[in-house]
């Protein structure tokens, strides 16, 4: 056993000293301006996974070095040096989808390449300089206007722009599938590179555990929530979540109740409020989590209000109990004459 692995040790000595030669031959000749005999030293190395080489021979081809101009040919090799973890390679890709060369022209693959870029963990000199480079060209890539992420009972709509400041609004009621689908929409952004990010909150409510569910990963990201008119219900729970919660316009307020449980087999509703009640404890650990400073504020309005009936919160009021921390346009009709309230 012990000759094995000493022999295996051996091959494996042997076999990286042959590519060590293999590679500087290839350098030695790129040098002296022979770049076919580089193609040929370093081809079967890239095509055993030495990435270094596989990167060179995407520039040979690139550049019609030693070779044919071939697009296709070089964006092949990126690739296989970009998956190993070459982020000179990765940024060229990145360039390639772009711009279309090479590639089926692809904004979206473009993003990730430049994004993977910048929250790669190297911090020398040369990797900081192209991670520069990276935000400089993902903030000139053209913006999608806009991507819809539908679920049961609405959607939410991904607005983004070339400053990377990303808007999120939710539009429809609060169903089982929101938060799930809210996870796409988070991987969506993340490709993007968005920051600053604006949940624009356009529901009547709904289910209040979805509801928390998808609060609390709006609390996580950080997210800065704002309506412009009426969000009530589990609405006004994911709207407590935003590290700022803005309201614009005259037509925008906030309403609480208490929450609902309905009957197995029936459509019967009792509102619960007392503290002992699963809803009810499960909102006190959520507001406390959210807005821990007015939480007992905001549990006294929901405690007191009837699962059957609204509280509207605005104005004034709204920041004096916490609810919200801005008011813009006060006193403006963002939405126009009142016949076309939606």
């Amino acid at each position: 056993m012990k000759l094995a692995r000493a022999l295996s040790i051996c091959l494996l000595l042997v076999a990286t000293a042959a590519f060590a030669g293999a590679y500087e031959d290839g350098v030695a000749a790129y040098d002296r301006g022979d770049y076919a005999s580089s193609l040929a030293s370093w081809l079967p190395l890239a095509e055993h996974g030495h990435r270094t080489a596989a990167f060179n021979v995407a520039v040979l081809y690139e550049k019609g070095l030693g070779t044919p101009q071939d697009f296709r040919e070089a964006a092949r090799w990126y690739v296989k040096a970009a998956e190993e973890g070459d982020l000179e390679a990765a940024y060229n890709l990145a360039a390639f989808y772009a711009t279309g060369t090479g590639v089926d022209r692809n904004v979206e693959l473009a993003r990730k390449w430049y994004v993977g870029i910048i929250a790669n963990p190297q911090s020398d000199a040369a990797s900081s300089a192209l991670k520069q480079r990276a935000r400089e060209r993902l903030a000139q890539l053209e913006p999608d206007a806009q991507e819809i992420v539908a679920y049961e009972g609405g959607r939410f709509v991904l607005e983004h722009g070339q400053d990377r400041r990303c808007v999120v609004a939710l539009q429809g009621g609060i169903s089982r599938d929101a938060p799930r689908k809210f996870d796409d929409v988070l991987d969506k952004m993340k490709r993007l590179g968005c920051e600053a990010a604006w949940l624009l909150l356009e529901s009547p409510g709904g289910l209040l555990r979805d509801g928390i569910e998808l609060g609390r990963q709006v609390h996580d990201r950080n997210f800065r929530t704002v309506t412009r008119y009426e969000c009530a219900s589990a609405c006004a729970l994911i709207f407590l979540a935003g590290s700022e919660r803005v309201l614009v316009g005259s037509r925008a307020r906030i309403g609480f109740h208490q929450a609902a449980t309905v009957h197995p087999g029936s459509n019967d509703r009792h509102c619960s409020n007392m503290f002992d009640s699963d809803g009810v404890r499960e909102m006190k650990r959520y507001t406390s989590t959210v807005i821990p400073d007015r939480a007992p504020e905001v549990m006294k309005l929901i405690l007191s209000t009837p699962c059957d009936a609204i509280d509207w919160t605005s104005g004034r009021r709204a920041i004096d109990l916490g609810i919200a921390t801005s008011i813009e346009a006060d006193g403006i009709d963002v939405f126009g004459p009142k016949a076309a309230k939606r």
